[in-house]
C-alpha cells in the first residue's frame, strides 16, 4: 500500500516539474503518452507483486530463498573471519607445518574453537 501511494506522490510530482516545460500541445500529448505507459507498467508490476503475497508457493519460495541468503552471508563472513586468523598467524611468524596443525587441532577440539573466538572477541572490542 505504501509503495502505491509513493508511486502517486511521485507522478504528481514529476507531472508538476515537467509538464510547464512543454511548450506545444504536440509535446504534451507525446510526454502524457510516455508517462501514462511507464507508469501503468509500473501499477502492474506493484500489483502483480501484490498478489503474490497471497501465493502460498510463492511464500514457501520466497523464505527459503531468503533463508539461503542470510545462510550465504554467514558463510561468507565466517569465511573471512577464518582467513584473518590464518593471515594473522602467518604475520606472528608461524610457518606452515604449525598453522596446518592448529587447523587440525581447531577441527578437532572445541576447547581451541572457543579459545579463538574468545581471542577474536576480545580483539574486536
Amino acid at each position: 500500500m505504501k509503495q502505491l501511494i509513493k508511486l502517486h506522490i511521485g507522478l504528481v510530482k514529476y507531472l508538476a516539474k515537467e509538464l510547464p516545460t512543454k511548450k506545444t500541445p504536440k509535446e504534451v500529448i507525446e510526454f502524457l503518452k510516455n508517462i501514462i505507459g511507464v507508469y501503468l507498467r509500473e501499477l502492474i508490476k506493484l500489483f502483480r507483486n501484490m498478489f503474490l503475497i497471497f501465493d502460498k508457493d510463492y511464500m514457501t519460495k520466497k523464505k527459503e530463498f531468503e533463508k539461503t541468503q542470510r545462510i550465504k552471508i554467514d558463510l561468507q563472513r565466517c569465511l573471512k573471519m577464518l582467513q584473518y586468523v590464518d593471515t594473522k598467524m602467518e604475520k606472528a611468524g608461524l610457518n606452515r607445518q604449525r598453522r596446518r596443525q592448529f587447523w587440525r587441532d581447531f577441527y578437532k577440539d572445541g576447547q581451541i574453537r572457543k579459545e579463538t573466538f574468545d581471542d577474536l572477541l576480545k580483539e574486536i572490542q
